[in-house]
C-alpha cells in the first residue's frame, strides 16, 4: 500500500507502478468486525471471533469468568473459557488526549445508504462511545450576509454542541468549516462573493501578504460572531481553528499568504488557537500558528518539539496515510496516544473515519480520484488501502448502524492507554509530594515510554514500530497494578 499517482487521461485504466510502502503483503486482511453471533465456518480456514467487553466505572474489582460457546444445531461444538480482570479504579469520563477524525463519506452515499446528514449522528455516537473525537460539530451554524452585515443562526448548532460537550463529553471541535481558509498551494477561498486578492483566481501577480479590506471585513465578522458566541456558552477552550491542510510552505507566496491570514484571525482575538497540518516546523510561521500538526515519525526532532512547547506553542500529530489495513499489527492506531504522552502532544488527527471510494467489503483498496493541489496542476491519485476510514457501512451487510473495525477498536484502546499513563503520572506526583515510595511506579512509566521512539519507520510499517505486539498489553497491566498500589 502506498500513494500512487497518475497523469494519464481519465479513460485510461490506472494501476500502481511504484513500489509498496508498507510491511504488508497481498492477500486477505481482517478488519471489519461484523456484529453477528451466527456465522458459517468454512473447512480448512481460520475464523477469528472478536468479543468486546464494556465494564461500567463502578464495577466491583476482581476476576470474572466467562465462556465462548460455539453451538451448532443445539450441540456445543467447542467451548473456550476466558477471564476478565476488572481493576480497582475507573478511567476519567473525559479523555485527556484527543484522537480527532474527520467525518466524511466521500462519493459513496449509495454504499452507506444514507446521506452525510443522516449518517453523521450515528457515526459520532459510535466515536464518542469509543473516546474518539469527530472533527467538528454538525450541523454547522448558518452564516448570512444581509445588507453588508454578517448574521448567524446557532439554533441547531447549539443543540448539537450541547450533546457533544455535555452529554458525550467530547473534548474538542474545530471551528466551523466556513472558517477554514485554504489547502495545499491554493489561494484562500472566496467568502460571500468577496475575493481575498484583487482580480480573479489564481490571482497571478497579487501580493499575497495584503488581503483585500473587504475580504478581511467579512471573514472577521463571521469569526467574531462565532467566537463571541462560543465564549458566552463557555465552550471556547474546546475549539481550534483549522486554517489550512498541508500548506505548500516551500512556495514564497504561500508563506506570505499564511501570515496574512493568521494576522487577520488574531486581529479578532489573539487567543484564538490556529492549527495547520504542516507536517514539519516552518520557522517563517513562528508567532503566527499556535498549534502545529507535525509528523510523528521524526520530521521534527523531539528537541524542537520541546522548544516549541517552551515557547507556548501546542503540538499535535498529523497522521494522514498512516492507519492502513494491510499492516500486520495495527500498531500506529494503538500507539499514537503513547507518542502524544511521551512527546507532549495534546492530540493527533486523522483525515477520515468513514471516507470510501468503493464498497470496502468487496474491494480492499481505493479507486483513483482526481485531485488538484494548486492552480493549474491536477492528477489522479490512489490513496493507501484503508486510508480515510476505520468504520464500515452497515447497509451492505444488512445492519442499520456503522460497523466497527479492528483498527477502530485499537484507536480506542490507545486513548484508554493514555488515561492509564495520565492517572499513574498524577498519582506518582502526589505520592512523591507526600513522601511515599514511587520507584516501581516510575519504572512502569519509564518502560511504557520505551514502547515508542522518534524517529521511527511510520505507521505503515507496524512490525518495525512494534516488534513485539504482546509488549503493549504487558506494559498496560503493569501500569494498572501500579495505579492500584498508589491509590490505596
Amino acid at each position: 500500500t502506498n500513494y500512487y499517482q497518475s497523469q494519464s487521461p481519465e479513460w485510461r485504466r490506472k494501476y500502481p507502478t511504484a513500489r509498496a510502502g508498507c510491511d504488508g503483503w497481498p492477500g486477505l486482511w481482517p478488519d471489519p468486525l461484523l456484529p453477528r453471533n451466527t456465522f458459517d465456518l468454512e473447512p480448512n480456514a481460520t475464523q477469528p471471533i472478536w468479543i468486546t467487553l464494556q465494564v461500567p466505572g463502578d464495577q466491583r474489582a476482581g476476576d470474572y469468568q466467562g465462556k465462548v460457546r460455539l453451538v451448532h444445531e443445539g450441540r456445543t461444538a467447542a467451548e473456550l473459557p476466558f477471564t476478565v480482570r476488572v481493576w480497582d479504579f475507573a478511567i476519567p469520563q473525559e479523555s485527556h488526549v484527543r484522537g480527532v477524525y474527520d467525518v466524511r463519506l466521500g462519493g459513496t452515499d449509495q454504499v452507506w445508504g444514507k446521506t452525510l446528514d443522516e449518517a453523521y449522528p450515528e457515526i459520532v455516537r459510535l466515536m464518542a462511545e469509543n473516546r474518539l473525537c469527530p472533527d467538528s460539530i454538525h450541523p454547522s451554524p448558518i452564516f448570512k450576509c444581509e445588507n453588508g452585515k454578517v448574521v448567524a443562526d446557532f439554533t441547531d448548532y447549539d443543540k448539537a454542541a450541547e450533546v457533544y460537550f455535555d452529554r458525550m463529553k467530547l473534548p474538542h471541535a474545530y471551528t466551523p468549516w466556513q472558517l477554514y481558509l485554504f489547502g495545499w498551494g491554493h489561494p484562500p477561498k472566496i467568502l460571500f462573493g468577496e475575493h481575498p486578492y484583487p482580480g480573479e483566481p489564481p490571482y497571478e501577480g497579487a501580493d499575497r501578504a495584503k488581503l483585500r479590506p473587504e475580504y478581511k471585513r467579512v471573514y472577521q465578522a463571521c469569526l467574531k460572531t462565532f467566537w463571541e458566541h462560543i465564549r458566552r456558552r463557555g465552550w471556547a477552550d474546546k475549539f481550534v481553528l483549522y486554517i489550512s491542510d498541508e500548506p505548500f510552505d516551500w512556495q514564497p507566496h504561500i508563506r506570505d499568504q499564511m501570515k496574512a491570514l493568521c494576522d487577520m484571525i488574531h486581529e479578532v482575538d489573539p487567543s484564538i488557537p490556529i492549527y495547520s497540518s504542516t507536517w514539519k516546523h516552518v520557522p517563517d510561521w513562528d508567532g503566527y500558528l499556535d498549534v502545529w500538526g507535525i509528523g510523528h515519525y521524526g520530521i521534527v526532532p523531539p528537541e524542537k518539539m520541546a522548544e516549541l512547547r517552551t515557547a507556548r506553542d501546542r503540538i499535535w500529530f498529523t497522521t494522514d496515510g498512516q492507519m492502513c489495513t494491510d499492516t500486520p499489527y495495527c500498531a500506529v492506531e494503538r500507539l499514537l496516544p503513547h507518542y502524544c504522552f511521551k512527546y507532549g502532544a495534546e492530540a493527533y488527527e486523522f483525515w477520515g473515519v468513514a471516507w470510501l471510494t468503493y464498497n470496502p467489503y468487496q474491494f480492499g483498496w481505493h479507486a483513483y480520484i482526481h485531485q488538484t493541489d494548486q492552480p493549474g496542476k491536477s492528477y489522479w491519485v490512489r490513496y493507501p488501502n484503508g486510508d480515510g476510514f476505520l468504520l464500515y457501512p452497515g447497509k451492505p451487510i444488512g445492519c442499520d448502524t456503522p460497523v466497527s473495525s479492528i483498527r477502530f477498536e485499537q484507536a480506542r484502546e490507545g486513548i484508554e492507554d493514555y488515561e492509564y499513563l495520565y492517572l499513574l503520572k498524577d498519582l506518582v506526583e502526589r505520592a512523591r509530594s507526600a513522601g511515599r515510595q514511587t520507584a516501581k511506579a516510575e519504572q512502569a512509566l519509564h518502560d511504557a515510554g520505551q514502547l515508542v521512539a522518534i524517529p521511527n519507520a511510520g505507521g505503515r510499517h507496524s512490525t518495525r514500530i512494534l516488534a513485539d505486539p504482546l509488549a503493549i498489553d504487558a506494559v498496560k497491566r503493569r501500569l494498572a497494578e501500579e495505579i492500584e498500589s498508589l491509590a490505596r
